[in-house]
């Protein structure tokens, strides 16, 4: 770290997005192994990407959107029919027909596969952040404002009808909305340059008060009833508290590592499932279970979810 007194603006980069992308993997693993819940922070990272590497698209439109979509289809498919799907038939006693494979090729089920509904609101994001967008960027903050209304009205109106979580479209619009209003701030501060704007002196006391900032908003976040309807707020300032730490402390081992898990962070994403779906975790989840204690444990399945997500990109590769 170079020591500095002059005022220098935070770069919000495609490297940052992976760093916070490879922290996010890493939250979701330890919160999935029962550790605290204060880790439910990593889906909104997510979400808040989704908006914020939205406003660098060249066109906004259906053609954008079917082939981010496809992108992340294709990959989810390789794993699930590639992997999940034998596992399943052959030790976990799964009997797969057309009408359960159909919802599970979108996330709308999860028997196969517990943590798979990412696939349906990426979609689901692609598609709105269409109108979303053009919103945002003619309304400014009453844009966002109009947007995670709707968001809210929508999950209250869901919540009200009667069974309506035993109704997967009704499951997957309430998630949609809950996880929505920190993608639309995404797209705002991207589109306005917000972090460009802000100005840090490169030094320790810097580091020291983004370093208070990031672990206050992670604290508030976990930590209280429905702290998670401020996500729109409160996962922005963590996300740009950890940019503005690692624009000051410039190592490059430890950006590699972050950068590294970020790019393989979706295949680690659905991967990582195996050792937790009951129709596979019988046959995965004995393969690290015995290793103790705990810490090292999520350390090896982070390192394996890693790995095995980088032969998938691979065979992907190989396909194309």
């Amino acid at each position: 770290m170079i020591q500095s007194s002059v005022k220098i603006p935070i770069d919000f980069g495609t490297d940052k997005s992976q760093i916070l992308r490879g922290i996010a993997i890493i939250f979701m693993i330890i919160l999935h192994n029962g550790e605290s819940g204060l880790f439910k922070i990593c889906v909104p990272i997510f979400t808040f990407l989704v908006g914020y590497g939205y406003s660098f698209a060249k066109k906004k439109n259906l053609n954008h959107a079917a082939k981010r979509s496809w992108h992340l289809l294709s990959h989810f498919w390789l794993i699930l029919l590639g992997l999940f799907l034998p596992v399943a038939i052959w030790t976990g006693g799964y009997k797969p027909t057309l009408s359960l494979i159909l919802p599970e090729l979108f996330g709308l089920d999860s028997q196969l596969n517990w943590f798979s509904w990412y696939v349906y609101f990426y979609i689901f994001a692609m598609i709105i952040m269409i109108p979303a967008s053009s919103i945002i960027n003619r309304f400014k903050i009453w844009g966002i404002i109009f947007l995670i209304g709707l968001c809210f009205i929508g999950s209250i109106g869901i919540h009200s009808i009667n069974e309506w979580p035993k109704n997967i479209w009704l499951q997957a619009a309430f998630d949609c909305c809950i996880v929505s209003p920190p993608m639309f701030t995404g797209y705002y501060l991207a589109e306005n340059k917000i972090a460009s704007k802000i100005r840090l002196p490169h030094n320790f006391i810097s580091i020291l008060t983004l370093l208070i900032i990031a672990i206050g908003a992670f604290m508030f976040r976990g930590s209280f009833n429905y702290a998670t309807q401020l996500d729109f707020i409160t996962v922005p300032i963590f996300c740009l508290a950890i940019v503005g730490i690692f624009n000051i402390i410039k190592n490059r081992a430890t950006n590699t590592f972050f950068i590294s898990l970020g790019k393989e962070s979706m295949n680690m994403w659905f991967f990582h499932a195996i050792f937790f779906t009951a129709v596979t975790a019988c046959t995965f989840y004995p393969l690290l279970s015995w290793i103790e204690p705990k810490g090292i444990l999520i350390i090896a399945m982070i390192a394996v979810s890693y790995f095995v997500g980088k032969i998938f990109t691979g065979i992907y590769k190989m396909l194309k």
